[in-house]
């Protein structure tokens, strides 16, 4: 009975004194692949260094599956192949790649450790630098724009202070209200073990007014609003529309990120005041149910203790951090390149830098304002 297309052979060796001949038939397709690639190891095998002749007049069908197992037995030689056709097909594949298992990972030595020190270090040189250049960039094109007034986008920065400022407000101040609440409760619990209950409202009065009213705020700017500069001008750069403004012989610094930075300017500080107030307001509500001190007694107390140089302690902090946040968030935007992972990745790197950088910075003015005794 002969034998099924399935059941016979696609190669056949024939021993002659000075050579191999390799005689090849059937169908050297995909649907034969699995079968092709078993006949084909074991014919590379058995061949050693004598020349090869090839006899591939009885294959029928040649695709570029077969042709990549036929490149493999031949061992990427293709002189012995007589037919044009074939020929340019085996030219066409890729050859074969020899899948070696990956190398046993070894225990990271001393010097691996401090070459990976160095390597962040100089990262994070090279990030510094280009943020400097970047916000040179940013200077250059605010000081061209300055003495030209009419060159300013007051549309896209109107829209910006809308977008950044006022629909952030209901966050910002559930915010305030639950830290202002937070630090009010847990100084009267602590502060009623010495008898001075009364120093709560002092405790409240300059957290939130020098430090984590506007910290809070910044934090929850950068969350929002660094993270949607990023996406926004990295979708842009990802469909080509910035490059675009270029062709146009626009300056994408100042249509992109002008606007953002000085509406985010604007917008913080405004957001970092209403933060203090309804901060306030709340540490008097926790007041009055805790400590049983009416409102008047609280707005008396306040007006002792927040002085004009703790609100502007505070309020000084709040331009510096809305601009690192801009700058950050449109620096990473508009290194977005390739794919849509790659939005993801510098919109999460423009929010951690941004938190990192404003957390950095209070510390700074903290340390600054103790050396001036503020």
């Amino acid at each position: 009975m002969a034998r099924s297309q399935t059941q016979r052979k696609f190669v056949e060796v024939v021993e002659r004194p000075d050579k191999l001949a390799l005689v090849l038939e059937g169908d050297w397709t995909i649907n034969n692949a699995g079968e092709l690639e078993r006949e084909v190891q074991s014919v590379a095998q058995r061949l050693d260094d004598k020349p090869l002749e090839i006899a591939e007049d009885r294959i029928e069908k040649l695709d570029t599956s077969g042709a990549f197992l036929l490149k493999r037995l031949l061992r990427g030689d293709a002189k012995s192949l007589s037919r044009q056709p074939q020929r340019e097909l085996f030219d066409f594949v890729p050859a074969a790649v020899d899948h070696k298992p990956p190398e046993e990972t070894r225990a990271r030595s001393l010097r691996a450790g401090f070459e990976s020190i160095g390597r962040a270090t100089f990262l994070v040189l090279e990030f510094s630098w280009e943020i400097f250049v970047f916000i040179g960039r940013v200077a250059a094109s605010f000081f061209r724009n300055f003495l030209h007034p009419s060159r300013f986008r007051f549309p896209s920065m109107v829209r910006h202070v809308d977008e950044t400022g006022l629909r952030a407000l209901p966050l910002i101040g559930l915010l305030a209200v639950l830290i202002s609440m937070v630090i009010t409760y847990q100084g009267a619990v602590q502060l009623r073990k010495f008898g001075a209950t009364i120093y709560t409202i002092d405790l409240t009065v300059i957290s939130i007014l020098r430090e984590m009213g506007v910290l809070i705020t910044a934090i929850m700017v950068a969350g929002r609003s660094g993270s949607a500069f990023a996406a926004e001008i990295g979708t842009m750069q990802l469909r080509e529309e910035v490059n675009a403004l270029r062709t146009m012989g626009k300056d994408p610094i100042a249509i992109l990120v002008v606007p953002r930075v000085i509406a985010l300017v604007i917008a913080l500080p405004i957001l970092a005041f209403l933060a203090d107030v309804i901060g306030l307001a709340g540490g008097g509500l926790m007041s009055l149910s805790l400590l049983h001190i009416s409102f008047p007694q609280y707005v008396s107390r306040v007006e002792d203790v927040a002085t004009l140089q703790v609100f502007f302690v505070g309020m000084l902090k709040a331009p510096v951090f809305a601009f690192v946040i801009a700058i950050i968030g449109c620096y990473q935007g508009l290194h977005v390149t390739g794919s849509a992972e790659s939005v993801g990745k510098r919109t999460t790197l423009a929010v951690v830098q941004s938190v990192f950088v404003v957390i950095m910075a209070d510390a700074l003015f903290s340390v600054v304002f103790s050396m001036v005794d503020l």
